[in-house]
């Protein structure tokens, strides 16, 4: 990340109304069977298909009501003027109900947890901010979910942790929940022999807060993480570590740092862009493309300023942001349930930086779909918008507004103002591209999805519905049922 300016104890989860257990589990039902791994003589069965694109069935909702709630606008990037905050586009025409899934008996919610690597490589580059994501994350988890924690070199009492007090730059110990280790090579080696295998079939979430850079070898399918003291875990030094895992185990990534997007190549063998597709269920949200910087990496204390893609895909996927201010409006289908796809496009929408995030499902579609950019551009865009998932609608919509498109050729026209003659230099802290270049990608992906189900490739297209049902869950819903239905468990053993 580029250094610019850019808290639920035991007794509070031990005072949870168990009936919300209940609740929980009823929603996460579909997802959690729809992703289930069935044990037949050893293997792995073939999975179904969803049956339409959407993850989840949409509950209808009258044509007149927006998408979501009013939402709050994220405070402008330092240095420039306020944008008005794209208008909610309105709700489309129901489209019709796909088909019951079969009725389940309360399944056994998902135990996931949680793996943070976080902090810079060295006290300068270990901003407040770094620290301030890792702690936003935890308060998320429920106080008995399972996760471990490394931060800077693994001890509490270095001043390893940059901020600024006025206007002089300052150094004071972290001031995290837990610290288990140090990022560096050996504490990561470590922390994943110790807590990832010991229980191996369990989902994993890892997020990753803090600095990236491009590949030493130039190669940007294999970009690296820093490391503390100057080490580095690259792409595929992760996907080494992933293959020790059983295939059946799903994984969620989530990476806040420069460069990121090349981690997306985890989908495949090795880490490699050309490697086979690997067979776990394994997605991940990315604050940058594999050749861009991300913001996010601050000395500034103010938490109200804190403008990083991470900060807006948990504020949606919790409900809450980082200042326990609550979050509505990513429910984009009405399901009563944020999905990691609903959180990305939030943050798509709502993150004023010049950010250009990336999901899983961005790179499986451009390896497997060859259609060139000239006919992707070229697409009316009434019938991307039919083709989007309402996620995706809303995404594109405020895009748009926010960036003055208008009309049926508005793919082209905004390809052109980045791509063509007269585009000039890029300037990667260009708000209005990075929002441009959000817009194109985003609609990219709809027509190559849309490009992929009519391809008549079976096995390619039900892998894909595979994917964005995986990328539709929200681990953070389930870890809380999880830990709710084990209180209501001892309580009901206690009796």
């Amino acid at each position: 990340m580029l250094p610019r300016i850019e808290r639920r104890d035991a007794r509070a989860a031990e005072a949870e109304d168990v009936t919300a257990a209940h609740h929980l589990l009823l929603r996460v039902a579909v997802i959690v069977v729809a992703t289930a791994t069935a044990a037949t003589a050893g293997a792995r069965p073939p999975r179904p298909a969803p049956a339409a694109p959407q993850a989840h069935p949409p509950r209808p909702a009258p044509a007149a009501s927006p998408v979501g709630p009013p939402r709050r606008a994220p405070a402008p990037s330092p240095g420039r003027p306020p944008r008005p905050s794209p208008a909610a586009p309105q709700a489309p025409p129901a489209s019709p109900a796909p088909p019951a899934l079969p009725s389940a008996a309360s399944p056994e919610p998902a135990a996931w947890r949680a793996l943070v690597v976080g902090g810079g490589p060295r006290p300068p580059m270990n901003q407040v901010a770094i620290e301030g994501h890792i702690r936003y994350f935890q308060s998320l988890l429920p106080a008995r979910a399972e996760r471990r924690v490394l931060f800077a070199d693994g001890r509490r009492g270095t001043r390893s942790v940059q901020f600024l007090d006025g206007d002089q730059t300052r150094y004071r110990a972290p001031r995290l929940p837990r610290i288990d280790g140090a990022t560096t090579r050996p504490g990561f080696d470590a922390i994943w022999r110790r807590f990832v295998h010991a229980r191996p079939a369990d989902p994993l979430l890892l997020y990753f807060a803090g600095h990236g850079s491009p590949d030493p070898g130039h190669d940007l399918d294999n970009n690296v993480f820093d490391l503390w003291g100057g080490g580095a875990l690259s792409v595929r030094d992760l996907a080494a570590r992933m293959k020790e895992l059983p295939d059946g185990t799903p994984v969620v990534l989530v990476m806040a740092q420069c460069y990121s997007g090349s981690f997306a190549n985890l989908l495949f063998e090795g880490g490699r862009p050309d490697g086979e597709l690997v067979e776990r269920d394994i997605v991940g949200f990315f604050a940058a493309t594999r050749d861009r910087p991300a913001s996010g990496c601050t000395p500034e204390i103010d938490e109200a300023d804190y403008t990083d893609f991470s900060s807006f895909f948990f504020a949606a996927l919790s409900g809450v942001d980082r200042l326990g201010k609550r979050v509505d409006g990513a429910d984009y289908d009405r399901n009563q349930l944020v999905g990691m796809n609903e959180a990305f496009a939030y943050a798509l929408l709502h993150q004023e930086t010049g950010d250009v995030p990336v999901a899983t499902s961005d790179v499986f579609l451009r390896r497997f779909v060859n259609k060139p950019d000239h006919e992707t551009m070229a697409t009316p865009y009434s019938r991307v918008l039919s083709w989007s998932t309402p996620a995706e609608r809303a995404a594109l919509e405020g895009l748009s507004d926010a960036l003055g498109l208008h009309g049926e050729h508005r793919l082209r026209a905004a390809y052109d103002r980045e791509f063509g003659p007269r585009a000039g230099r890029r300037d990667v802290e260009d708000v209005d591209s990075a929002h441009r270049l959000r817009f194109i990608r985003l609609a990219k992906s709809v027509v190559l999805a849309r490009t992929l189900r009519q391809s008549g490739n079976r096995a390619r297209i039900e892998r894909f519905e595979r994917l964005r049902a995986a990328e539709a869950r929200n681990p953070l819903v389930e870890v809380r049922a999880a830990s709710l239905a084990r209180q209501d468990s001892r309580r009901r053993a206690a009796r």
